[in-house]
């Protein structure tokens, strides 16, 4: 078989290969919405005996604005680029039916505990829809207390919530 022979039939194998792959395009849909729940609803129920149902209303006020601070540092692009890069790396090592074609993010709430530095958690609740119509809907709340920030960072840094919220998804679809 002569060279040229060889090339046209490796490039034809090459072509053939490469339309066989399918790669399944992944939509990826993070609420806007972010909630806080922590040093206010406690402040709120201390606040009851002095004040109170206004005592009550100025620690829900403080949670909401809490979760305003966290909300203004989740960059939602970087943050469903990343989200796409997981699930495309899942996508890679799964059976076609298996791919995700859809992820959902419906519930953002970051839940602080006490403790002097506030260790802060996200709770993450959302569907996931497989390219064969599969639904999964999802919760970390069976582990969202292993991944863990300060309050402060979360409320100054930028890349902080997104990395919160990676950790937990990575450790989600690593149980799928």
């Amino acid at each position: 078989m002569s060279f040229l022979k060889k090339i046209i039939i490796l490039s034809l194998l090459m072509l053939l290969g490469c339309q066989t792959l399918n790669t399944t395009p992944i939509e990826v849909n993070i609420s806007q919405e972010v909630t806080f729940s922590g040093k206010g609803a406690g402040a709120g129920i201390a606040l009851i005996s002095a004040m109170g149902p206004s005592g009550l209303a100025i620690g829900v006020a403080i949670d909401i604005g809490i979760a305003k601070e966290i909300k203004k540092n989740i960059t939602h692009q970087q943050l469903e680029s990343s989200i796409k890069s997981i699930l495309s790396k899942y996508n890679s090592v799964q059976l076609q039916n298996d791919h995700i074609h859809y992820f959902e993010i419906t519930t953002l709430k970051f839940q602080s505990f006490s403790d002097d530095s506030d260790p802060t958690a996200v709770i993450i609740e959302g569907n996931i829809l497989f390219k064969d119509e599969r639904l999964l809907p999802f919760s970390n709340i069976s582990y969202y207390e292993k991944y863990i920030t300060p309050l402060m960072l979360l409320k100054s840094k930028k890349s902080e919530s997104n990395a919160l919220i990676l950790e937990n998804i990575e450790h989600l679809i690593s149980t799928i």
